[in-house]
C-alpha cells in the first residue's frame, strides 16, 4: 500500500469515526487490511491504538467538562462590594449618613460677652470653697456652694453672661431655680426666684438680660432675703466671683 492510498484511507477512516459509530469504523479497518500480511497487521494495530487513544481522550474531555463546577458570576457591582465590606445595607448606610448630617451642632459655644453680677448688692454669705459651714436655718454643717446676694423680694435678676436656659426647676428647699448653659462647661445657677419668670427652657439669653425676680429660699429663710447664685465648671462648683472676674 503506497503512502498516498494510506493517507486517503486514514482520512476516510477519521471521517467515518466522526460520522459513524466506532464499531462500524473498526469493521471497515479490519476489512481493508485483511490479507495484507505482516505489514497490514502492523498498520491495523497502529490504527487500533490511535482509535482507542482518541476515544479515551474524547471520553475524558467530556467527563471533565461535565464535572467542572460552574464559575460564580464575577460581575458584582461596586455598590454590592461596598455593602459587603461594610456589613451595612446601602440604604441603611445612606440613612445613617443623613441622620448624622441632620444632627444639631454641638452644645452652645462659650460666649466672650462681658460677665456681670446677677444683682449688684452686698454679699451676705460667701462661697465656702468646699469647706463645711454651719447653716443657721437647718442647724447642720455643710458646704456653701454659691454666694448669697442680698435682695428684697421682687428684685430683678440678670443673666451673668450670654447663654441658653438649660433647665428650670422648682425645689421645695431652694425655690425656683434657673440653670443657664454658657458653653465650654460653664453653667450659672440662680436659686430663690419667683415663679413669674421671663425665660423658659431653651431660651437664648444675653449678658445682663432680665430672667426673673427674687422670691424666697426655704432652706436659708433665717437669712435676709437674697439670691443664691452658684457656678459650675464641668460639673463642679467653682467660685462665682472668680467666674465673674475671669
Amino acid at each position: 500500500m503506497d503512502s498516498i492510498d494510506s493517507q486517503q484511507f486514514l482520512t476516510n477512516v477519521a471521517t467515518n469515526i466522526v460520522e459513524d459509530s466506532a464499531k462500524n469504523a473498526w469493521n471497515k479497518i479490519k476489512k481493508f487490511f485483511k490479507g495484507k500480511g505482516f505489514a497490514g497487521a502492523l498498520c491495523l494495530s497502529v490504527v487500533a491504538i490511535g482509535i482507542s487513544t482518541y476515544l479515551t481522550y474524547d471520553s475524558t474531555l467530556k467527563t471533565i467538562a461535565d464535572e467542572e463546577p460552574q464559575k460564580p458570576d464575577s460581575t458584582v457591582s461596586a455598590e454590592q462590594v461596598d455593602n459587603t465590606q461594610s456589613g451595612i445595607p446601602k440604604d441603611e448606610t445612606s440613612k445613617s449618613e443623613a441622620d448624622s448630617s441632620a444632627a444639631p451642632a454641638n452644645n452652645f459655644v462659650r460666649s466672650t460677652a462681658k460677665r456681670v453680677m446677677p444683682i449688684e448688692n452686698e454679699v451676705i454669705w460667701e462661697y465656702s470653697n468646699g469647706e463645711l459651714v454651719k447653716s443657721e436655718t437647718l442647724g447642720v454643717w455643710k458646704t456653701h456652694d454659691g454666694m448669697d446676694i442680698a435682695a428684697s423680694v421682687g428684685t430683678d435678676v440678670k443673666a451673668a453672661c450670654t447663654g441658653k436656659v438649660k433647665e428650670i426647676k422648682d425645689d421645695p428647699l431652694w425655690g425656683i431655680c434657673v440653670v443657664i448653659d454658657h458653653g465650654d462647661g460653664y453653667e450659672t445657677h440662680y436659686y430663690g426666684l419667683d415663679k413669674s419668670l421671663e425665660v423658659k427652657e431653651g431660651s437664648n439669653v444675653e449678658s445682663g438680660q432680665k430672667i426673673g425676680v427674687t422670691g424666697t429660699i426655704e432652706c436659708e429663710s433665717k437669712l435676709a432675703p437674697h439670691l443664691h447664685f452658684a457656678v459650675k465648671q464641668n460639673g463642679k462648683w467653682i467660685s462665682p466671683k472668680e467666674y465673674i472676674n475671669g
